[in-house]
């Protein structure tokens, strides 16, 4: 456990002096510093932020697991070994568990109520909330500790969507929130993230990687922790939404020593504020500008290319209608250098570092082919393209220096054989309107096949990345990792314009 070191002097203009982990210099290999060098600590000023300052000590977080769009009424759950108090309407119930017990948490007839199905004894009843956790209050954070909710939904909306159980530590609340049950965990920050990092990917990841996936989602988590969700009993939800937090259930030992290396540590802009260290799967090689996703509140990240400074890859950045096929289909591909390619992360031992629903394809580059037909539904569907007789093709709007779309126009004819055409804005409703679950990404480009006739029989989407590009690349940063790259240097290559700090 490291000691809380908060330093705050009061200045003129509010400058705050704080002890800040030097990033290194190197950006490859090459220039790599000793470890000893890389975690020199010295004295610098930062302004004190307005927005989003640094927090004073560890906070707590209330995490949704649980959500009103699952429509559940009834959840089935299993408290381990041990003594635990069920709360409500100033009622309290004691349970000693010698072995694990089955519970089950319904809202029936405008209550939450508690009960042992087995034997069907009703444990406590309550109006609004049912609380449960152990009577010491310790949050057990430790492989598969924790109660264990049964059929929680996870990637809701996206092509890994599917219904799991789940042990989540700390304390659980379940509310009854217009007659569906909202389930909630209550857990300190450093004890979230040790389990977010090991939702988001596999506690086989090297420990460099775990240490800078930490610092991130721990930045990320304090910008959003107020209102990321309003009007609802959480602030933080435990999906791609937000972060995945998918609690005890995959945690490893190795990962919460890894992790703890970097408690209290927070990536800092220009203006003071913790920045809100955005990430995602795979950038394709190139990472998106932050303000083409996230607009002004994307200070502090890179839009370089994903790969060493000196790097071939670096002539298409910014990428355009003149060079977006090169980049995706281009014969360079077979020699690229990008941190997150095939060449640095090799497909055949990715599987064994990707989060535990993920589903182990071909991310860098991808293809999804569809029918006449099949494009047509899709777009009647997912668009509500109702008039839809016939698809005519696709013209560009704007792309991100990644390659990744944020307009798109889609012409038709309809039904009564009039052209139209349907302009789609922003790369998260390109992607979902492109297909069933979710498009990997919005960077692609496409061909035709067409008949005799000229009319196009198939479309072919050649596409680069998984997610929307931005800040750090899990698939870059872990292919960094290996190569040998320190958490420093990997921070500082996706958020070049922060510092990073320790605030407690």
């Amino acid at each position: 456990m490291l000691k809380e070191q908060v330093c705050v002097f009061i200045l003129a203009h509010f400058v705050l002096s704080i002890h800040s982990i030097l990033f290194a210099c190197g950006e490859n290999e090459k220039n790599i510093t000793s470890k000893k060098e890389s975690q020199k600590v010295i004295e610098t000023k930062i302004p004190r932020g307005k927005k989003f300052p640094l927090p004073e000590k560890e906070p707590i977080c209330r995490v949704g697991i649980v959500l009103e769009s699952d429509n559940k009424s009834r959840m089935e759950i299993v408290l381990p070994e041990g003594e635990f108090k069920i709360t409500g309407d100033g009622k309290e119930k004691i349970l000693k568990c010698d072995t694990q017990k089955p519970l089950s948490v319904k809202v029936s007839n405008g209550k939450v109520i508690c009960e042992e199905p087995k034997v069907g004894t009703l444990l406590l009843s309550s109006s609004g909330v049912i609380s449960i956790q152990r009577t010491d209050g310790k949050e057990v954070v430790a492989p598969q500790s924790g109660i264990l909710l049964k059929r929680c939904r996870i990637g809701r909306g996206f092509h890994w969507q599917k219904e799991v159980d789940l042990y989540y530590p700390g304390k659980l609340e379940f509310h009854n929130w217009n007659s569906k049950l909202v389930v909630v965990n209550e857990i300190h920050l450093e004890p979230y993230l040790y389990c977010v990092v090991t939702s988001e990917m596999s506690s086989m990841c090297p420990p460099e990687f775990i240490k800078a996936q930490t610092t991130a989602a721990r930045s990320w988590t304090i910008v959003n922790l107020k209102d990321k969700h309003k009007g609802v009993p959480y602030t933080i939800c435990n999906d791609d939404c937000c972060q995945r937090y998918q609690g005890t259930t995959y945690l490893a030992s190795d990962v919460v020593e890894s992790a703890e290396k970097t408690r209290g540590m927070f990536l800092v802009t220009e203006n003071g504020d913790v920045c809100s260290a955005f990430y995602s799967k795979c950038c394709g090689g190139i990472i998106e500008k932050g303000s083409n996703i996230f607009g002004k509140s994307a200070l502090g990240l890179s839009d370089t290319t994903d790969a060493p400074p000196d790097s071939p890859t670096a002539r298409f950045n910014p990428i355009t209608e003149e060079n977006v096929r090169e980049w995706i289909l281009g014969d360079w591909i077979k020699k690229s250098d990008s941190f997150c390619s095939p060449n640095v992360c090799p497909e055949a031992v990715l599987p064994k570092y990707l989060g535990a629903v993920d589903e182990a394809r071909s991310y860098y580059r991808w293809k999804v082919v569809y029918t006449q037909e099949e494009i047509v539904e899709l777009l009647k569907e997912k668009a509500h393209l109702d008039d839809i007789a016939e698809f005519l093709g696709f013209r560009p709007g704007f792309r991100g220096n990644s390659g990744r779309l944020h307009q798109l126009e889609i012409v038709y004819r309809t039904d009564r054989g009039e052209k139209k055409t349907f302009t789609v804005k922003r790369q998260y409703t390109i992607r979902k309107i492109l297909h069933k679950k979710f498009l990997y990404s919005s960077a692609f480009v496409w061909d035709y096949e067409k008949d005799t006739k000229g009319k196009i029989t198939k479309v072919i989407l050649y596409g680069a990345g998984w997610g929307h590009g931005a800040g750090l690349c899990q698939m870059g940063a872990l292919g960094m990792a290996l190569k040998g790259y320190t958490y420093q240097q990997i921070l500082k290559h996706y958020y070049n314009k922060t510092t990073l700090v320790k605030a407690y």
